[in-house]
């Protein structure tokens, strides 16, 4: 296949006030570690939309035409994008969710009749949707934190009483851990809540209440009915009242990671049209797992898959979204694999020769 490959942050399809440093990071580390599966299939023709004032270099490689987005700004990004497109068979897209960015994305992609190598864009918008999430995902009974949409200030005491402190303030429709704030006390909720308004420009919010436990992930592969999962994985999350990814480790070996991979397959089967890969946050409790939120797309703990994973992941990938999926005996991976974003010690020992 011509497979048109798009991380969009690296790609031009942000502009510069809407990039929050980590995500350039880890749209960096998700889009180094694709790519080189991706060339190391051989089968396949690759084209990549890239900024070179964010990336400043690629591979050299006879299966690789690269188009910078930034040197032929006058057609306009999304022009550029949809040409791109139209010349392909498939898309590889990594975007954010927020602002329904990966859903137009992956929209635009199934109007051309080209093949996504991923979720749907119903899949998407359903699970970038966080309160539309917690519908999906408790008319399935599967546990979840109890989810509020907050527009006025005035609505915060009553409801942190009713749900107990320390509570959680995101975006509706945020990526990773950005303006995601933990309140213990009102003033401190007051505060949360109107810096993640100002930060996002998001007159609604979701407030829920903060689960105690280990922050982890489940990565699986679905063909949009079945599921495989592959690992589950530790999120290293810090911060005392606003939150940070700063990476992890793969796999996690824990007591509920039988239950945390059946709730992943639960997950897959309450929201329809997700497909490909796809990575379920979770908080392991003492006793339970609770899912947190559901990502259609890469999430970086490819980056730590590919390091231990004996086949070839990006192929996987693409089986999966055309109907294969491999038996659970068939996957192997050998040792663990730590990934962090403020370092990216792990991603550049790999393929630092040719990736900036």
């Amino acid at each position: 296949m011509k497979i048109f490959v798009h991380e969009s942050i690296t790609g031009g399809g942000l502009d510069s006030s809407r990039i929050v440093p980590t995500l350039l990071v880890e749209g960096r580390m998700m889009l180094q570690a694709l790519l080189t599966d991706l060339l190391r299939l051989e089968d396949h023709q690759i084209v990549l939309l890239i900024d070179r004032r964010r990336v400043t270099r690629v591979p050299h490689h006879r299966s690789l035409r690269v188009i910078d987005s930034g040197r032929d700004s006058g057609r306009g990004y999304r022009r550029i994008f949809a040409e791109l497109v139209e010349e392909a068979d498939a898309a590889f897209l990594i975007a954010p969710e927020a602002a329904g960015l990966l859903e137009g994305l992956t929209a635009l992609v199934e109007a051309n009749g080209k093949v996504v190598l991923g979720s749907g864009a119903t899949g998407i918008k359903a699970a970038g949707d966080k309160a539309l999430t917690h519908q999906l995902l408790t008319s399935s009974n599967i546990p979840t934190p109890e989810t509020h949409q907050v527009r006025h200030v005035e609505e915060l005491a009553p409801l942190a009483r009713h749900l107990g402190y320390p509570v959680v303030v995101k975006p509706l429709d945020g990526v990773g851990c950005q303006s995601v704030f933990i309140a213990r006390q009102e003033m401190e909720l007051r505060r949360a809540f109107t810096t993640a308004a100002r930060e996002t420009g998001q007159d609604t919010l979701i407030v829920q209440p903060y689960i105690e436990g280990v922050h982890a992930s489940v990565s699986l592969l679905t063909d949009g009915v079945r599921s495989l999962p592959l690992t589950l994985n530790l999120q290293e999350i810090n911060g005392r009242t606003r939150l940070t990814y700063r990476g992890g480790r793969v796999p996690l070996d824990h007591p509920l990671r039988s239950l945390a991979f059946r709730r992943a397959a639960e997950v897959v089967r309450a929201i329809p049209g997700l497909k490909g890969y796809v990575g379920i946050d979770l908080v392991l409790t003492d006793r339970d797992v609770v899912v947190i939120e559901v990502n259609p797309r890469l999430t970086t703990s490819y980056v730590g898959i590919q390091m231990i994973l004996r086949q070839n992941l990006a192929a996987l990938i693409i089986d999966a979204v055309r109907g294969k999926l491999p038996e659970p005996g068939q996957i192997q991976m050998a040792g663990t694999a730590t990934f962090t974003t403020r370092s990216c010690e792990g991603a550049k020992r790999r393929s630092q020769r040719w990736f900036g």
